[in-house]
């Protein structure tokens, strides 16, 4: 039986520094990927604006489909 992977990259939306691409097998809840941006005071959001879906720093996400998550920037 061969399991479907699915993809998160993640993109520091202004932010300097790279996180690493995270595979996981399709549907499995995993903690998301450390964020690698050296720019403090963030969430995840799957659209680069804020509009969509927010997932804190490793919170788990459900692997359900491939997505690019975004860096969301607060004032510090």
């Amino acid at each position: 039986m061969q399991t479907n992977t699915v993809t998160g990259s993640f993109d520091p939306n202004g932010g300097s520094g790279d996180t690493a691409e995270q595979s996981e097998p399709y549907g499995d809840a995993n903690d998301l990927t450390a964020n690698g941006s050296t720019r403090s005071g963030y969430t995840w959001n799957t659209v680069s604006g804020g509009s969509g879906t927010s997932y804190t720093d490793e919170e788990s996400y459900p692997f359900t489909a491939s997505v690019t998550l975004y860096a969301l920037w607060t004032a510090d």
